[in-house]
């Protein structure tokens, strides 16, 4: 007879949970372009403007609103730039920009469960070689180049920012160089990436530069069919566990130091 009135106190919690979380001081106007101060914000509609973030302590809740590039546009310009610490982009659908997010001069910033129809890389961060990492999280995201009229040399790309977090995001249909590369970022964590139907003619899932002691866990890899590609590209005392790797003829796992239970297979059938 108690567990009625305890389920409904519980149910009753998790609606003010997702209440409190829901809310935000600030709904941005479609034509404000810059945030300059502390807060969340949140969109309330559609809007083709890009967004400036130049202050700390940020969220930017778009709340599944869409940032498309103008169509009057002469370039295909940044969708969100962000610049400052603690900073967080989620719940946003950027459509047709060249730099749909771009993070830069940075301490702890979270880009979480957007969705991104580019036209270029959809999430570029340059860090500053903190040692102890830069606290860059990319986690969620879905990134989709069917129908793009330009490419890309990667889909996400991380430069100068050690400890970066990327976890269970999507790039499918990429017909560029990399889908996700890490240039000069050591002891990234890549865990449940999932990185599908990629060029066959010469992409690389995972490329990393000048970094070393990557955790590669959990993620797929695959190519359309098996003819010059590669899974993993730059791998230096990496640890590779139960990734798979479909269609990838390099599999690139030689340069892991721990190997474990990871699945490669060419499947060229018609």
């Amino acid at each position: 007879m108690r567990i009625l009135p305890f389920a409904g106190l519980v149910l009753t919690g998790l609606l003010l949970s997702h209440t409190a979380h829901a809310a935000c001081d600030t709904v941005l106007p479609p034509q404000v372009r810059s945030i300059d101060a502390a807060g969340t914000y949140c969109l309330a509609a559609n809007r083709s403007a890009p967004i400036e973030v130049r202050a700390d302590n940020v969220e930017l809740d778009c709340r599944g609103r869409t940032l498309s590039r103008p169509s009057d546009s002469p370039g295909f310009g940044t969708g969100v730039l962000l610049r400052g610490d603690n900073l967080t982009v989620r719940n946003c659908r950027f459509e047709g920009w060249q730099f749909s997010v771009l993070a830069e001069q940075f301490l702890n910033v979270q880009i979480l469960n957007n969705t991104f129809i580019p036209e270029g890389p959809a999430i570029t961060a340059y860090g500053s070689d903190r040692p102890e990492g830069d606290g860059l999280r990319v986690i969620g995201n879905r990134v989709l180049f069917y129908g793009s009229q330009n490419g890309a040399e990667q889909a996400i790309g991380i430069w100068h920012s050690p400890r970066a977090v990327l976890t269970n995001n999507v790039v499918a249909g990429f017909m560029g160089h990399a889908a996700l590369q890490l240039d000069r970022s050591p002891d990234a964590q890549l865990t449940g990436n999932q990185l599908l139907d990629l060029n066959e003619g010469g992409s690389v899932g995972v490329e990393l530069i000048f970094s070393p002691r990557a955790r590669v866990v959990h993620n797929t890899v695959m190519l359309r069919r098996g003819v010059n590609a590669h899974g993993l590209s730059g791998a230096s005392e990496a640890t590779c566990i139960e990734n798979i790797l479909i269609n990838a003829v390099h599999s690139g796992l030689e340069g892991c130091v721990v190997t474990r239970y990871n699945v490669e297979q060419i499947n060229n059938g018609d």
